[in-house]
């Protein structure tokens, strides 16, 4: 994750302050607009990731939180 250290607006909404970046198109994202997800990549490691809306429901950006059956 990558906090916005700027005055960036939301690419979303345009209404409220960018406060992080997807982390998969890198849009700003404001505190209504962002969806967090949690990937395991071992045994006990876990990384927290913050997507758009978008992103969040491609399978091909992420793959654990998708629509993928």
């Amino acid at each position: 994750m990558r906090i916005i250290e700027g005055k960036e607006i939301c690419a979303l909404c345009g209404k409220y302050p960018g406060i992080i970046y997807c982390d998969g198109c890198d849009k700003a994202l404001c505190r209504s607009c962002r969806k967090f997800d949690m990937w395991q990549q071992d045994c006990g490691s876990i990384n927290t990731k913050v997507f758009c809306p978008a992103c969040a429901a491609n399978p091909w950006i992420n793959p654990w939180g998708s629509a993928i059956d």
